[in-house]
């Protein structure tokens, strides 16, 4: 709901209609419905008279009759074009509404009228904005700042504009300036902080982070960001940290849970991230990504398995230790998985790569031979495939086509025969 900006009452005859009534000196919120009745009263005694639009207008908007009000400020400025306040509320109340034609079109007309009105200029700066009109959203908001270079609000707009538009030298001097204006503005803090992480300037970016995360210790996308930061720094223990705060926050974003993955997977803590790309495909099924991630977590589980049941056995010998690892069970789970992230992205050639080793380590040579033809069919230069197919084949007894693809392994290596 617009709060009224001017004062209400302007000509004689509105201004009798509300003293006959007993309304006149009443605020509109105190008798609502009898001050909607005296402007409509008002427009019939004289149909031509804005000002009642105009007011009726705002009345409508006190009852949140956004629709009403509208339809009322139209007129208004139907009756006179040059109604600056009611162009400037239609504006206002057409933006809560999401008409951004009308809006822009009631903007630009006060703009006419009054060149520096701040409002109007940042409120149309707002919609290229969203539009993603991002020239013409700078200048407005520039016209905004040569009024008023104080205004916070439209310096961090304006940095905003100008990360999206991939211009981070600018973005970075609106940022800070808002900074300036006001140290604890958390968003200019994270914007910056995001800004320095796509420049690979790490230190900086974890000193904006850790200041967002200061000043609001709930923001979850800044211990996010503050994660991949640290994860680019070599710093799994902190990445792990900051993901694993930022899921405290919010636990529905499944970039965090893929992330947070990726630090477990290269801790080779395989079970937590198995937990974390199921959540990452529990919140988003078609995440070609996580579902390739969780087959390879899977394999690389077995792998780590077979480490473990190297050991066990030697020591089988004198403690008869048996192996709990199910080495079938975590292969037919990353089989499902790769599978899944093939029919939702089918020309990555590493799914195939990887869903090949699996039906290899478990012996169904047809379907690794498939898996690894389609590998080269994508990227014929993926040499380990052309190495694996040679195994497959060898395997398979098929020598001609081996011997080929072993060839194929070596032109793409270098490798030279000893």
């Amino acid at each position: 709901m617009i709060k009224n900006l001017v004062s209400p009452f302007r000509t004689l005859t509105l201004m009798a209609v509300l003293v006959s009534g007993g309304i006149y000196g009443c605020s509109k919120v105190d008798m609502p419905d009898e001050v909607i009745a005296a402007y409509r009263k008002a427009i019939q005694i004289n149909p031509k008279m804005a000002v009642a639009y105009y007011n009726l207008g705002i009345a409508y908007n006190d009852r949140t009759m956004v629709d009403e009000a509208i339809a009322e400020l139209k007129k208004a400025t139907e009756i006179d074009p040059d109604y600056k306040d009611a162009l400037l509320q239609l504006g206002l109340l057409c933006v809560e509404k999401g008409l951004r034609e009308d809006a822009i079109a009631a903007f630009e007309a006060v703009i006419r009228l009054d060149p520096k009105n701040e409002i109007a200029l940042g409120k149309l700066a707002d919609i290229y904005k969203s539009r993603k009109m991002f020239g013409e959203a700078i200048l407005e908001y520039e016209k905004v700042l040569e009024a008023n270079p104080n205004d916070v609000v439209v310096q961090y707009n304006l940095g905003a504009v100008y990360a999206e538009k991939n211009i981070p030298d600018e973005a970075i001097k609106a940022f800070k300036k808002a900074i300036e204006l006001n140290p604890n503005y958390t968003d200019a803090h994270f914007g910056l902080g995001q800004i320095y992480f796509d420049k690979k300037q790490y230190d900086e970016a974890v000193f904006e982070l850790k200041k967002t995360t200061d000043i609001n210790p709930n923001h979850a996308l800044a211990h996010y960001y503050l994660g991949l930061t640290y994860y680019a720094q070599h710093d799994n223990l902190k990445a792990a940290e900051a993901f694993r705060r930022s899921k405290e926050i919010d636990n529905k974003n499944p970039k965090v849970h893929y992330h947070l993955g990726i630090v477990y997977a290269d801790e080779r803590l395989f079970d937590e991230a198995i937990e974390e790309f199921r959540m990452v495909i529990k919140l988003d099924p078609r995440d070609a990504e996580a579902h390739y991630r969780l087959g390879k977590a899977y394999a690389d589980k077995r792998v780590l398995a077979n480490a473990i049941s190297t050991v066990r056995k030697a020591a089988a010998a004198h403690y008869n230790i048996q192996n709990p690892y199910s080495d079938k069970r975590a292969l037919d789970e990353a089989i499902t998985s790769l599978q899944k992230s093939i029919e939702i992205n089918p020309y990555n050639p590493s799914v195939y790569f990887d869903l090949g080793s699996a039906y290899s380590q478990s012996r169904i040579l047809d379907e690794a031979a498939a898996a690894l033809e389609e590998t080269i069919r994508i990227d014929p230069n993926f040499a380990k495939a052309h190495y694996g197919l040679s195994i497959i084949y060898e395997r398979k007894g098929m020598k001609e086509e081996a011997q080929r693809e072993l060839s194929s392994y070596r032109q793409l290596t270098g490798e030279c025969r000893k």
